[in-house]
Parts: C-alpha cells; structure tokens; sequence
C-alpha cells in the first residue's frame, strides 16, 4: 500500500477530505475514517465533511460496504458515501459507470468545496481516475477562469491533493 508522508490527513480538524478509490486503493481510506470516526483518541474531533467515492466492476466487489453505510448512518452530517460499478451501472451516456461518472453527478456540491483552502482530495487505485477528475471538473474549473492542470498543480504545492495512483 501507499508509504510515506503522501497519504496522511490534514492536521486541521475542520478540513473536508474528499476520497476517491478503486478496487482495494480503498486501504488507506478506510484507516482515515476509522481514525476520524472510530479511534478512542481521536473520535469527536474531526469537524468536516468525509467523502468518499468507491469504484468497483461488481457489487460483490463493494470491500466494507455495511461498514460505510453504518458510518453513514452514524455521521450524516460529516460522511458522504457514493459508489460506481462499472459492470452494473450506466453513466448517463449509458455506457459503464466508473467513479468520475459518480463524481460528476455532485459536482454542484463538490467544485465550491475544493475550492476552499482546507479541502483535501485523496485517490488511490486506478491511475484513470485522474484524468477522470479533469473530465469531471475540467469544464468548472474553466468557467470561474482557473485552468485544471494548473488548478490541480496548486493544489499539490498546497499539499492538498495526494494521489498513489497505478
């Protein structure tokens, strides 16, 4: 799994951590949720919003699933959970829904959040997602003047934007 200092949380309680993963790149975001969430030391102090976007090719393939949905349960005001499976779902082109397509469908909500200083965005798993963020906020990113790439580049100078991506 991801090693060294690219996939730790902001030391900010009040930031928003938005999570995107495929297949097992879910690893490191379970651990963060279950230290935001779960942890005796830690529990409580998390003041943001989670959200996390799971990619699989089948339902049988959702890794945590009653887990998710529980936190869910349990912090609806402070975690977010959406899923895609490609093998089963159409995007609306109806073609085979992956997890930009899932981002896509929230990116009213979630544009104006990466927009703000304390938002972090995490992806690990598959390296398309990356370029799928581009397909997702590309034509946003435009309209308020700002160019994804170098969006994206301040971001990471930032150190706001962690990807282990293969």
């Amino acid at each position: 799994g991801p090693t060294g200092a690219e996939m730790l949380l902001p030391e900010d309680p009040t930031s928003n951590i938005i999570m995107l993963a495929t297949g097992t790149g879910i690893a490191p975001f379970r651990s963060f949720l279950r230290h935001l969430f779960h942890d005796k030391g830690s529990a409580g102090k998390f003041k943001g919003l989670a959200w996390m976007f799971l990619g699989v090719p089948f339902s049988a393939s959702l890794l945590y699933d009653e887990e998710w949905k529980k936190m869910k349960a349990e912090y609806p005001d402070q975690f977010r959970y959406d899923y895609a499976i490609s093998d089963e779902m159409k995007n609306l082109e109806g073609k085979s829904m992956y997890v930009q397509h899932r981002v896509m469908e929230f990116t009213e909500d979630l544009w104006p959040m990466m927009k703000l200083t304390k938002t972090h965005v995490y992806m690990c798993g598959l390296k398309g997602m990356e370029s799928g963020l581009q397909e997702a906020f590309g034509p946003l990113a435009e309209k308020d003047g700002l160019v994804w790439p170098e969006f994206v580049k301040q971001m990471k100078k930032d150190g706001r934007y962690h990807c282990e991506v293969y």
